[in-house]
C-alpha cells in the first residue's frame, strides 16, 4: 500500500526543523542561561567603561563563554582589558606581570618587548635569559631567539674572565665560575668545548701539588673536563701519598689520601688504627699524670 504524505504535513515538518532556535545548536543548554551570560557580559563592559579593567577582565573570564550569544564581542573584551592592564603594569615597571597580561591578550609583540626589558633589567640572571629564549623559541621568532643566545654567549665570556681571576687567587678554586660559564654555554649553544679545555688546564696545573685540598680540587677540574685519565692519575698519586704518610704514622692524613684514591676500606682501617693509637696514648698520658701527681703529693707529705 502506497502511503501518501500530505503536502501540509511536509511543510509543517520542514517548518519545525528549520524553525529550531539557533541557541539549541550551541553548547548552551538553556536559552535562559544565554540571556544570563549576555547580561553578565554587559556588566563586564560597563566595568571596562568605568575604568575598572581588572574587575572587567575577571567578570569576563568568570561568565559562561559557551552561552554568550556574541563570542567575538566576549573575546574582544578580554583581549582589550588584558592588554590595557599589561600596559598599566608596564608603566609601573611590573615587567613580569605586564608580560603575563600581554600573553593573555594574545599580543606577542608587546610580550616580546617585555622579555627584552626583563633581560635588560637582569642581564646576568640565567633564569630570566633562559625564559626569554624559551618564549621566543615558542613564538618561532628566530631573530630574537638568536639575540638572546648571543647575550648568553657574552655571559660565557664574562664568566670565563672571572674564572681566570679567581684561579689566580691563593685558593685556586674557580669551580663556581667554570660552572656558571657552563650554564650560560648551555643556553648560548656555544663555548662548552672551551670550558672543558679550561677545566683540563686547571687540573694539569694542580696535579703537581702534594696538598690534599689542591689535589681534590684538581680532581674536580678533571671531572668537569670529562678527563677520566686525569682523575686516574690523581687517584694513583693519592695512593702513593697515603702510603708515605701512613709510614710516618700520620694516619689521619693517610686516611684522607686513601679516600681520595677511592680506597674507602683502607681509609677506614687506617682511621681506626689511628684512633686506637690515640686512645692508647691518651690512656698512657693519664696514667703518667696520675703517677706524677701521686709522687708530688708523697713528696709534699700529703
Amino acid at each position: 500500500m502506497t502511503r501518501i504524505t500530505s503536502p501540509c504535513l511536509v511543510f509543517a515538518l520542514a517548518l519545525g526543523f528549520w524553525g529550531t532556535p539557533a541557541w539549541a545548536d550551541s553548547l548552551c543548554t538553556e536559552k535562559a542561561l544565554q540571556a544570563a551570560a549576555d547580561a553578565h557580559l554587559k556588566k563586564a563592559e560597563d566595568l571596562e567603561r568605568a575604568g575598572q579593567l581588572r574587575e572587567a577582565y575577571a567578570a569576563a573570564v568568570k561568565l559562561d563563554g559557551d552561552c554568550v550569544s556574541d563570542g567575538t564581542r566576549h573575546a574582544g573584551l578580554k583581549q582589550r582589558t588584558a592588554k590595557a592592564i599589561g600596559a598599566d603594569d608596564e608603566k609601573k615597571a611590573r615587567l613580569q606581570d605586564a608580560f603575563e597580561w600581554y600573553v593573555r591578550a594574545n599580543a606577542p609583540a608587546d610580550a616580546g618587548r617585555m622579555q627584552r626589558k626583563l633581560v635588560e633589567a637582569k642581564p646576568d640572571d640565567i633564569s630570566t635569559v633562559s625564559h626569554a629564549i624559551d618564549y621566543f623559541s615558542q613564538q618561532n621568532d628566530k631573530a630574537q631567539e638568536q639575540a638572546m643566545r648571543a647575550h648568553a654567549s657574552r655571559n660565557v665570556e664574562k664568566a670565563l674572565a672571572e674564572e681566570e681571576k679567581r684561579f689566580a687567587s691563593v685558593t685556586k678554586d674557580s669551580l663556581h665560575e667554570l660552572g656558571r660559564a657552563r650554564d650560560w654555554a648551555y643556553y648560548a649553544k656555544t663555548g662548552e668545548d672551551r670550558i672543558r679545555t679550561r677545566a683540563a688546564q686547571r687540573g694539569d696545573t694542580l696535579v703537581a701539588e702534594d696538598g690534599r685540598k689542591l689535589l681534590r680540587l684538581a680532581m674536580s677540574y678533571y671531572e668537569q673536563a670529562d678527563r677520566s685519565d686525569g682523575v686516574k692519575k690523581i687517584r694513583e698519586k693519592a695512593r702513593m701519598l697515603a702510603k708515605r704518610h701512613e709510614a710516618k704514622g700520620e694516619g689521619e692524613i693517610a686516611a684522607e689520601f686513601y679516600t681520595m684514591a677511592g680506597d674507602d676500606k683502607q681509609a677506614e682501617t687506617v682511621q681506626k688504627q689511628t684512633e686506637q693509637r690515640q686512645a692508647q696514648a691518651e690512656e698512657g698520658r693519664k696514667k703518667t699524670f696520675k703517677k706524677e701527681q701521686a709522687d708530688l703529693e708523697k713528696a709534699l707529705g700529703f
